[in-house]
């Protein structure tokens, strides 16, 4: 059994690193990503729009740059009482017409950012409204966004898509209640980056951005890997169990071809003439350890030996104490008349061989040769059948 502990413990350990090389290679495929800029995956086109395409009154917007950093310049001016610009991306596909892009599975949109001098700008995500957008018009798209600030310093800045609200001037525009601010997300047509009222007017503002990415979650790869992983453990338990059986069932019938020897009724393990006492001792025990109320002390009194002399006389010949002895015979007795004997049960042989507590005697015999008396004789029925 020790060989079976062993290589259940280098095969559970085996097992736990491929589990758990399973379960995170599904987290890693769960883990959605999608980049925008500077890279851009495949399957996902946008263009560049800007709000004002031309300069309204002093108001403007300058695109400077779109490799690797999208740089703008812009200038609100400050005699209206609010003047509105906006770098956005906008969703489109292979001809050119606007689209609506499914982003349900992703739950962050993140970038670097850096403005000059410090501001704070929205980030605005456009999606189509079924009562209010009109797609030959991109001016009644449905507008959701957040603030964020930024300085002369690089800064990443992370915005949770399901966070975003539908500005009121948008829903009074549109007829809309003020409580209906919702958006839909698998009807995205685009993301933005524009002004807020509190970005300064009548002053040039630099703004630069890169390392746009949306970010999400896929469970069906987690719940897979997980689902795959559990099948893979309890395969392996299936497997161990039965090589747990086979190894029991070797280890069992070892035992008890190792304990006929201690079998006193059958062969004594001494010469009767070396030592009258122990001879005498062996052979009372052979005889009675079968009757109930065999004690040290009932023994001591029917053989006129001190108690202390027989476990010494005990462990001298065999290594064992009075009441070890007296169960190791019983219990072999036990488990020679469990191998022999199919008809009876577990309680008439405890009986037999001496226990009145049914699970007393269940519980030393388990602890001699690891399982249960029922077990034990099914084991040992099963492997002479096989045989």
């Amino acid at each position: 059994m020790i060989k079976f502990y062993r290589n259940l413990a280098v095969g559970s350990f085996v097992v736990a690193i491929f589990t758990a090389f399973l379960v995170y290679v599904g987290y890693k495929k769960s883990q959605l990503e999608m980049s925008l800029f500077p890279a851009r995956d495949q399957g996902v086109t946008w263009k560049t729009a800007l709000e004002p395409e031309q300069p309204k009154g002093k108001t403007q917007l300058l695109l400077k740059n779109e490799v690797g950093n999208i740089e703008y310049d812009f200038f609100l001016d400050p005699e209206p009482r609010f003047t509105y610009i906006h770098y956005s991306m906008a969703f489109i596909d292979a001809v050119q017409s606007s689209l609506q892009l499914d982003l349900t599975r992703y739950h962050t949109v993140t970038f670097r950012v850096m403005c000059d001098p410090k501001n704070v700008l929205l980030f605005v995500l456009f999606s189509f409204d079924d009562k209010a957008t009109d797609l030959k018009n991109l001016v009644t798209r449905r507008v959701s966004s957040t603030a964020f600030s930024c300085t002369q310093s690089w800064s990443r800045v992370a915005i949770e898509l399901d966070d975003l609200e539908t500005p009121q001037w948008w829903l009074s525009k549109y007829g809309f209640e003020y409580s209906e601010k919702g958006y839909a997300l698998d009807k995205t047509m685009g993301l933005a980056w524009a002004n807020s009222l509190q970005s300064p007017s009548n002053t040039l503002s630099n703004v630069k951005i890169t390392e746009i990415q949306l970010q999400g979650f896929e469970p069906r790869y987690i719940y897979g890997a997980s689902a795959l992983a559990v099948c893979v453990w309890v395969l392996f338990l299936v497997w161990q169990l039965r090589r747990y059986t086979a190894a029991l069932t070797l280890d069992i019938r070892a035992r008890v071809k190792d304990d006929q020897p201690l079998m006193a009724y059958k062969k004594l393990l001494i010469e009767p003439q070396k030592d009258k006492e122990k001879d005498a001792l062996l052979r009372f025990m052979a005889n009675e350890y079968t009757n109930h109320d065999l004690s040290l002390e009932t023994a001591s009194s029917a053989l006129n030996i001190n108690r202390n002399k027989m476990n010494d006389l005990l462990k001298e010949e065999l290594g064992l104490t009075f009441v070890a002895y007296l169960n190791k015979l019983r219990l072999t007795e036990a488990a020679r008349l469990l191998t022999q004997n199919s008809s009876a049960n577990v309680s008439e042989i405890a009986y037999a061989v001496g226990y009145n507590n049914v699970p007393y005697f269940n519980k030393l015999f388990k602890q001699e040769y690891g399982c249960t008396p029922k077990t034990f004789k099914t084991l040992y029925q099963e492997k002479s059948v096989d045989e």
